[in-house]
């Protein structure tokens, strides 16, 4: 390896002899020898410039570039205080663009090695672009060699050093030497993968004066279609793969500049790190690169605009087959540079026009396409495996970010200014996640937990719950979500089913919409556990319990009255498992640099969380989730998505859900992101407070709130609004159960925004999905008709726990007729459709379903129609009993705030009056008649399940006893 003195040495050698060399005119370097006046930006410019029309091509851009007197002598470069000059100025000064200079005769790529080193793999490639230039200076840089020409290049312009050692990927440096190697020296970038199919003495068309170019570029993207921004960045977009160019020219000056000072102002700020590959579009790749193109062709600096018939944009270049000229800018077709990609109107390689090919190996796809989507491996590893590794790579970037809830005056009037809480934030990066999770599971381990054991959590969004979660997972226990909400005889019916020795509780059950009102757990507690103050755990209604730890949020909640923790000393306080977590320090606890060792290895294949699902069933069952299934749907969750290290996911749902825990928790873990839990339950205000705070990228959501809608299927009106009020132009859904830990099937931010509404996308990778016959699941239907929905693969729980039967009827191993395998499928009870692009539409529960005369009637398509009302703010549609029919539709409405339901007591000045006729005659004419509803209830509220979901058997039970009253 090059130590620095000897390195310095090299790259100094390297440019004395390119000086020298390059002193003396080729064959090949004449040739291509062109004249152009000076930047008017230039220190030395001088001001007696004139407008000149430009002389073009056939098909060139018209616009006038303003020029000075040719014959004029060029002035000696006069000797300047750079210190005193803007960056900008340091650069025309230390590189100045002079278009009547010859292009030099360079050939810059970059690898890793030299064509020298045995590992080198691109001989072939690199081989092409010698034969193709006979008398060119052709270098393969190194990324050590290219530090330390940088250095030397650029040493009187110490911003560009500083922006480019500072940058944190390698392709953010790969992109920004290409622009100051061409900046500084000129000559032809191009990347280490192409092939020299002509050479660069035919890039610039015999009609267009050798002396009026300064550089040459390329198209490399042209997608002439309406969704054309669910693909690419830009309408037009130029390669950077290829580019040719004279020194000190001002499209490179503006692109070094642009991303010297975003670089070192987001070092500032501490936000650089979090600029990775997701970012470099835009950053350093072909979005900017193209953006300071057109602001250059549309700069009066340069171009008298007087001449041009209008701005110049995307339509000057779209479908063009040969080249144009802007000024001293010659653009190429997309054949040039991209020939044989078979589409965007790119010919093959023989074509005329065709100059280099980029060996994509593959990856030529739309830019949106080559960050998500693709197929990535299934994760072999355990959760604690796996997490190591991301510690290991992204160690001090944030892994979760918490506050506590806080309130005003309005919410808590009766204490004084000073005795309202104050929200704390906690964020913990994702070595300090570690750490604290190592401090937590020894801690458990000596309150007796062991691999197997099921520990119980009842908390809010804390970090509290974030750091046990991991706590758990390392030890192989089996991690218990408990819903905070949960009365006594729910906790006790859930503990004693899966023997429960351990709970964990929070002295407070946060409320959703009441941030620090919450309900004091003291007498939930006095239940589970009579003698609180004898040091001992004796629970006649849970006999395994033996301890339970609670966690003292009561600050947070002045009027709970919960008393001091250390006057109930049959309860273990949290802090005495681990040090505050809000001021958490690796010194502080004796184990937290110990690692965790579970008392026998871990395996993919083991439960390692149990999910009480919050169906709309009247029996919850405990679905037993393995590492394998939870880790792995996170991951492709966030693959779909195109979550990287650098987004910030606010995620309101809760960690006892599936939505809190994989889609939210499980996602970001697996990819470096950073989570942000707004507050323990739901608090709309603390939402937007921290997605504004902390800027974030992505937010989740049910479909009364927003961002990625699941927990049931989501009205298609309901995505359109949400799309329209928000503007939320990456909105995605997701679609699954708890069984299937959860999503099975995800529409992408690339899908047509038609399907983003009206589907819930197609199966996930390493996932199957059929659609069969409710009466007959051995038949599977064809596309186009509707059924009930199954799924398979890695994702499919273990089973219900303790209940056999009931597994049995919905989880079932298949053999596949035509491979002979056995296929384990869960049956989801809902009913859906597949079309022939695999998007998959649900159209109600089966059980919903109401057959109303031997006909079948869907309750979705009556509440996508009645969301549509104005005066409507929500809608359920069950089937209700019918003497004549069987079943009839009834239709439980929530009216807008300030619209008046019919039977209500009107208001003075209240606005408009919904009526039930009114609303069948809405359906009627949006629908048809046998679809409207024969009862219409007016309600406040629905009966839900804890994750948002509406329980329509409990509204099918107030409708027979609403009809029972004659009402």
């Amino acid at each position: 390896m090059l130590s620095f003195r000897r390195a310095l040495v090299a790259a100094a050698f390297f440019l004395t002899v390119l000086f020298f060399t390059t002193r003396s005119t080729s064959p090949a370097a004449s040739s291509l020898a062109v004249e152009f006046p000076k930047s008017p930006s230039d220190p030395d410019s001088s001001d007696d410039s004139q407008s000149t029309p430009s002389t073009s091509t056939s098909e060139a851009v018209h616009v006038g570039e303003k020029d000075r007197d040719r014959s004029s002598p060029k002035a000696q470069k006069p000797i300047l205080d750079m210190s005193k000059m803007t960056l900008h100025d340091k650069l025309a000064y230390q590189f100045p663009y002079d278009v009547e200079s010859k292009f030099p005769a360079y050939i810059w790529q970059t690898w890793k090695w030299t064509p020298a080193h045995g590992e080198f793999d691109f001989r072939e490639q690199e081989a092409t672009w010698t034969e193709q230039h006979p008398g060119f200076i052709h270098e393969v840089i190194t990324d050590q060699v290219a530090v330390y020409l940088i250095r030397l290049l650029y040493a009187s312009v110490p911003e560009v050093l500083e922006a480019y050692e500072a940058l944190p990927l390698p392709v953010l440096k790969a992109d920004f030497f290409r622009y100051l190697i061409l900046l500084a020296r000129g000559g032809i970038y191009s990347d280490i993968d192409t092939y020299a199919l002509r050479s660069a003495l035919e890039w610039i068309p015999e009609a267009v004066p050798r002396d009026t170019v300064g550089l040459v570029i390329g198209i490399e993207a042209d997608p002439d279609r309406p969704d054309w921004k669910d693909w690419y960045s830009r309408r037009i977009q130029f390669c950077q793969w290829t580019i040719q160019s004279k020194p000190g020219h001002p499209v490179l000056r503006e692109v070094v500049a642009r991303i010297t000072e975003q670089t070192l102002e987001s070092k500032k700020t501490g936000s650089l790190k979090r600029v990775t590959n997701k970012r470099v579009i835009e950053f350093t790749g072909p979005a900017l690169w193209t953006d300071i193109i057109f602001e250059y062709f549309n700069d009066p600096r340069y171009f008298d605009l007087s001449q041009s018939p209008g701005p110049i944009d995307w339509k000057n270049f779209t479908g063009m087959e040969n080249p144009r000229r802007v000024g001293d800018v010659v653009v190429l077709p997309i054949t040039s540079f991209s020939p044989g990609v078979q589409q965007m109107g790119a010919k093959d390689y023989d074509d005329p026009m065709a100059f280099v090919k980029h060996d994509f190996e593959g990856t030529w796809k739309p830019e949106s396409e080559r960050h998500i989507g693709e197929m990535p491996p299934l994760l072999p590893h355990t959760i604690p495996e796996h997490f190591s590794s991301i510690v290991k790579e992204f160690g001090d970037w944030p892994a979760v970010i918490c506050r506590t809830p806080t309130a005003g005056r309005d919410a808590l009037p009766n204490l004084p200014t000073e005795g309202l809480p104050a929200a704390v934030e906690t964020a913990l990066s994702y070595e300090k996640l570690d750490l604290a999770s190592n401090a937590l599971a020894h801690s458990l381990r000596s309150l007796g937990v062991r691999k197997g054991d099921r520990v119980a959590v009842s908390l809010g969004n804390s970090v509290e719950f974030a750091a046990l979660t991991y706590a758990i997972f390392k030890l192989g226990a089996i991690l218990v979500p408990l819903n905070p909400g949960f009365n006594v005889k729910q906790v006790t019916a859930a503990l004693n089913h899966l023997g429960v020795e351990l709970l964990i509780i929070g002295a407070v059950t946060d409320l959703a919409y009441k941030p620090c009102r919450g309900r004091s757990n003291l007498p939930l507690l006095q239940t589970l556990v009579p003698d609180l103050e004898s040091g001992r755990v004796e629970s006649p209604e849970v006999p395994t319990l033996k301890t339970v730890v609670v966690v003292d949020n009561s600050a947070s909640h002045p009027l709970s009255g919960f008393p001091p923790l250390a006057s109930l000393r049959s309860l273990t306080p949290f802090t005495s498992l681990i040090p505050d977590l809000t001021t958490f320090r690796a010194s502080s606890s004796t184990f937290a640099a110990r690692a965790v060792t579970p008392d026998s290895p871990l395996s993919p294949t083991e439960t390692i969380n149990i999910q009480f699902t919050s169906g709309t069933t009247s029996q919850p069952k405990a679905a037993m989730l393995s590492h394998a299934s939870i880790l792995n749907n996170g991951a492709l969750i966030a693959n779909r998505m195109g979550l990287d290290p650098s987004d910030l996911i606010v995620c309101p749902p809760p960690l006892f859900h599936c939505f809190g825990s994989v889609l939210g928790y499980m996602a970001t873990a697996t990819t470096g992101a950073a989570i942000l839990f707004p507050s323990p339950a739901f608090d709309p205000a603390a939402n937007l407070r921290m997605i504004a705070d902390h800027r974030a990228t992505g937010l989740y959501g049910v479909a009364t709130m927003f961002g990625i809608g699941a927990g049931s299927s989501v009205p298609e009106s309901i995505m359109r609004r949400l799309y329209a009020t928000f503007g939320l132009q990456d909105l995605v859904i997701c679609y699954g159960m708890t069984e299937t830990s959860p999503v099975s099937c995800m529409t992408a931010p690339t899908d047509p925004f038609e399907k983003r509404t009206r589907s819930v996308g197609r199966v996930m990778p390493h996932t199957k999905v059929k659609i069969v016959d409710p009466s007959d699941r051995r038949r599977v239907l064809p596309i186009g008709e509707r059924g009930e929905l199954a799924a398979a693969g890695y994702l499919v729980m273990q089973g219900y726990w303790g209940d056999k039967e009931r597994t049995e009827e919905v989880r079932r191993v298949e053999k596949d007729d035509e491979e002979g395998t056995e296929e384990v499928w869960m049956y989801s009870g809902d009913e859906a459709s597949m079309d022939e692009d695999g998007y998959v539409e649900i159209t109600g529960r089966i059980k919903d379903l109401i057959i109303r005369g031997g006909e079948n009637i869907h309750p979705l398509e009556i509440e996508n129609c009645l969301f549509q009302h104005p005066l409507v703010a929500e809608v359920s549609v069950v089937g209700v009993p019918d003497e004549k029919y069987g079943e009839s539709v009834g239709a439980f409405i929530i009216v807008h705030e300030g619209v008046t339901a019919e039977g209500e007591k009107e208001a003075p000045g209240k606005g408009d009056l919904l009526t039930r006729e009114s609303v069948r005659e809405w359906v009627r004419r949006h629908l048809s008649s046998h679809l409207v509803p024969k009862h219409i209830w007016f309600v406040k509220e629905y009966p839900k399940t804890a994750s948002g979901k509406i329980q329509k058997f409990k509204l099918r039970d107030t409708a027979k006893q609403l009809l029972e009253a004659g009402r």
